[in-house]
C-alpha cells in the first residue's frame, strides 16, 4: 500500500548520534504503519572522507536524502526544504508529510494513529489542505545576526507560520510548493518561507498546543505530539518512559510556560496570548 505519512528529518553529516537516538527511539513507533522517513543532508563541500562515511550509513540504513549540490547552512535551509519537497514528491507516493529537525522527538504512533482517523471521518477539502503546527504571527523580522532578512520587504512583522521543529502538510500543498517554486522568494527560515508561501492560499491551518516546536521548549507534558530541542539523552528517556511506563515524562509532567490558542479572528501582532495551561 502506498505511503501514508512521509517523514523528512532535517539533519547534518556530523550528528550521527542524533540520526541513530532517533531511529532507535521514536522511529521504532511507526511499527506497521505506512510511514517512510528520510534525514535530509546537504554534501556540497564535505570532505572525501565524511562523504563515504554518509553513504556507508545509507547503505546500512537505506534512509539518507543526500543533496549534493546544498551546502549546510542557516541560509541554506529554505533551499533545503524545496530540494527536499521536490525529491519526495517526484520520488514517493504519500498523503501527507511530516518535517521535522533532528532534535525533536516526535509520538509517531499517536500522531499517525489520530492524522488516519481524522482521514476516515472525512475526505473534504479542509483536510487535504491541511497545514498542522504551532503558528506564530507576533514575530518582528530580524534584522540583526544571522538572522538577518535582507530581502524582506512584506510588512514589519513575520506572516503567520508553523515553527519548523514540526508541522505537517497535505500532499496537496506540497505539490503545490514544488510546482510554484521557480517563482517562490527564499528568506532565511525555512518555517518563515514556508508560511509566506502558503499566506495567501484558502487552506486548512490548525494550530496545535501539542507541537511544542518553540524556539525554547515548554517543558515536558504526557500529550504533546513534537517535543523540539531534544537531547540524546531526552530523546533516549522519552522513549523508554513511553515504552514502560506508557507515558511521555518520566519525572512527572513540567510547565516552563504557558501555551496559548491561536486567535485567527484578530491582527497576527494580537494573536497569541498565553494563557493556556497543558498540565491536566
Amino acid at each position: 500500500m502506498p505511503t501514508f505519512l512521509a517523514v523528512i528529518i532535517f539533519s547534518a553529516a556530523k550528528n550521527v548520534n542524533r540520526r541513530k537516538a532517533i531511529r532507535e527511539t521514536w522511529l521504532r513507533f511507526a511499527d506497521t504503519r505506512r510511514v517512510e522517513h528520510f534525514f535530509v543532508i546537504g554534501t556540497a563541500g564535505l570532505k572525501v572522507d565524511s562523504i563515504e562515511a554518509l553513504n556507508s550509513e545509507h547503505q546500512h540504513n537505506k534512509d539518507l536524502l543526500l543533496l549534493p549540490y546544498l551546502k549546510d547552512s542557516y541560509s541554506g535551509l529554505t533551499a533545503k526544504l524545496l530540494e527536499a519537497f521536490k525529491w519526495i514528491a517526484q520520488q514517493h507516493q504519500f498523503e501527507f508529510l511530516l518535517k521535522v529537525d533532528d532534535d525533536s522527538f516526535v509520538r509517531l504512533d499517536a500522531l499517525y494513529d489520530e492524522m488516519v482517523e481524522k482521514d476516515r471521518a472525512t475526505k473534504s477539502e479542509a483536510h487535504s489542505t491541511l497545514y498542522w503546527g504551532y503558528f506564530d504571527g507576533r514575530a518582528h523580522v530580524k534584522r540583526t545576526g544571522q538572522w538577518t532578512e535582507s530581502d524582506w520587504f512584506l510588512c514589519d512583522r513575520y506572516l503567520p507560520y508553523a515553527l519548523g521543529g514540526g508541522y505537517v502538510l497535505s500532499r496537496r500543498l506540497v505539490d503545490y510548493v514544488v510546482t510554484s517554486a521557480p517563482l517562490l522568494q527564499h528568506y532565511k527560515s525555512e518555517d518563515v518561507s514556508l508560511g509566506v508561501w502558503l499566506s495567501p492560499l484558502a487552506i486548512n491551518r490548525v494550530h496545535e498546543t501539542r507541537f511544542d516546536t518553540e524556539f525554547k521548549s515548554r517543558g515536558c507534558i504526557d500529550t504533546y505530539l513534537i517535543s523540539h530541542k531534544q537531547s540524546v539523552a531526552e530523546m533516549k528517556a522519552k522513549y523508554d518512559s513511553l515504552v514502560t511506563q506508557g507515558r511521555l515524562c518520566a519525572s512527572g509532567e513540567s510547565e516552563v510556560k504557558l501555551a496559548y490558542e491561536y486567535n485567527w479572528k484578530v491582527q497576527p501582532s494580537k494573536c497569541c496570548v498565553r494563557n493556556v495551561t497543558m498540565i491536566s
